[in-house]
C-alpha cells in the first residue's frame, strides 16, 4: 500500500523499527551511566541541591517508564491517559505539599504568582469539564 506522497507502508514500519531500536539503546545505554552513578553516589560528596533535582529527574522517568510499561502489558486506557494520570497525580502531590507550607507570598518566594495564575487556569478548566 503506498500513500500519495510516496511513503510505503514498509518505509513507516522501517522508521519506526529503527526508532525503537534507537530509544531501547538509548535506554540501555542509561541504565549502564545509572548504575555507574549509584557507585559515585556511594561517596556521598555531591551538593545536595543537585541531589535533589537529579532524585527528581530520575523518578519522573522511572514513573514515565512504569506508565509504558503498562501500556505494553496492554493496559486498554491509551498511553496519553496514563501519562495524564501521572501527570495529575504529581500536580495533586505538590499541590497539598504547598498547601501545607506556612506562607506562601511574592516577597518571601519567587513564582507564587505565576503559580497562582497556573492554579486559576487549572481550576477553570476543571470546572468546564464537570
Amino acid at each position: 500500500m503506498q500513500a500519495s506522497s510516496g511513503i510505503t507502508e514498509s518505509t513507516i514500519q522501517q522508521a519506526n523499527q529503527a526508532f525503537q531500536n534507537q530509544v531501547s539503546n538509548q535506554i540501555a545505554r542509561i541504565t549502564s551511566e545509572l548504575k555507574r552513578m549509584e557507585d559515585l553516589l556511594g561517596f556521598g560528596m555531591v551538593d545536595r541541591r543537585v541531589l535533589t533535582e537529579f532524585r527528581a529527574a530520575v523518578d519522573r522517568v522511572r514513573t514515565t517508564g512504569w506508565q509504558v510499561e503498562r501500556w505494553l502489558d496492554g493496559d486498554e486506557r491509551g498511553l496519553a491517559t496514563l501519562l495524564t494520570e501521572q501527570r495529575i497525580r504529581i500536580a495533586t502531590t505538590l499541590a497539598t505539599q504547598l498547601a501545607c507550607e506556612p506562607t506562601l507570598s511574592d516577597k518571601q518566594f519567587t513564582g507564587v504568582r505565576a503559580l497562582r495564575d497556573a492554579v486559576q487556569k487549572l481550576n477553570r478548566v476543571l470546572e468546564a469539564a464537570e
